[in-house]
């Protein structure tokens, strides 16, 4: 048993690997495209509009800070995804790299919607703390249910919704960067929805990526001016790397688990294709007691 379950890990490591190695470009250009379209949303902020072209301006920079958005998401996702090694598979060929990302509009697109709406149950959680809190009888209010235990809960609900259910329901679905719409493993994506290495993952992801960078910024401030600057500027900077290291291993790990089968066998070895005979004819051993003592 303890075996089966080593061999297994090894199986999955060498299988990330291997993805890691075939997706390096996209990872590189998943790290260094979001820094560069953050900063070109920083620029975006301080265009003037008072001509024309700094209008349109405006209006342009946006649209390409969501399409390269999106298209390095898709890509991204895309090179961790095994390739089709028959070519003659048409149907599990993926679809082209603008049509995938734009399947991928669909999902962000809910996402920003669902995220829209935490942020009103966000601004709303003092209420709704004051309120559960006048509903119970005054030994509750005392402990459990005081007004801050209350508010602490609410708050620790609204994180995990947006940080850890939202992602996990809707990255699966960004497998349609590859098979598109139609050709979606739609039971997969549902198989996975109730696979123990998922919703640990995303969990995981989400506690070293969002929640530990928020504690480094938390500490009471000392030092001069120019060191305090510095250590926020380093700070962010290992914030970003650190969430875009879990973002990215996060949609690598999707992609592991929606294939359809690991990529090596137990051995560790690539499987070896069947043995065809040449225009389908059938190779007849001779007999082995014929074969040794001959026909004398």
């Amino acid at each position: 048993m303890m075996s089966k379950i080593f061999l297994r890990l090894r199986d999955m490591i060498a299988d990330w690997l291997e993805r890691v190695r075939r997706a390096w470009v996209w990872i590189v250009l998943e790290i260094v495209g979001v820094a560069l379209l953050i900063a070109l949303g920083l620029v975006w902020t301080r265009i003037p509009e008072k001509h024309w072209w700094q209008v349109l301006l405006t209006l342009l920079v946006p649209v390409v800070v969501a399409a390269g958005f999106v298209l390095l998401q898709a890509g991204t996702f895309r090179g961790f995804s095994r390739p089709v090694a028959d070519e003659r598979e048409q149907s599990r060929r993926p679809v082209s790299l603008a049509w995938g990302a734009g399947t991928m509009v669909i999902w962000l697109s809910i996402g920003w919607v669902l995220w829209a709406l935490l942020d009103k149950f966000d601004d709303s959680t003092m209420d709704w703390a004051s309120y559960l809190n006048s509903r119970f009888g005054a030994n509750a209010r005392a402990h459990w249910a005081s007004y801050e235990h209350l508010n602490r809960d609410l708050n620790w609900l609204g994180w995990t919704l947006r940080w850890v259910v939202v992602p996990g329901l809707l990255m699966p679905l960004a497998s349609s960067a590859t098979w598109g719409l139609r050709r979606l493993p739609w039971r997969r994506v549902l198989r996975l929805f109730i696979d123990w290495r998922w919703w640990p993952a995303v969990l995981g992801c989400a506690l070293a990526g969002e929640a530990w960078p928020q504690t480094w910024f938390s500490a009471e401030p000392h030092g001069s001016v120019h060191e305090q600057v510095t250590r926020v500027i380093w700070k962010l900077i290992a914030a970003y790397l650190l969430a875009m290291v879990c973002w990215v291993r996060l949609l690598g790990w999707t992609a592991m688990l929606l294939d359809d089968a690991p990529a090596r066998g137990h051995d560790g070895a690539e499987p070896e294709p069947p043995i065809e005979s040449p225009r389908g004819a059938e190779l007849s051993l001779p007999d082995t007691d014929q074969g040794l003592s001959g026909n004398a």
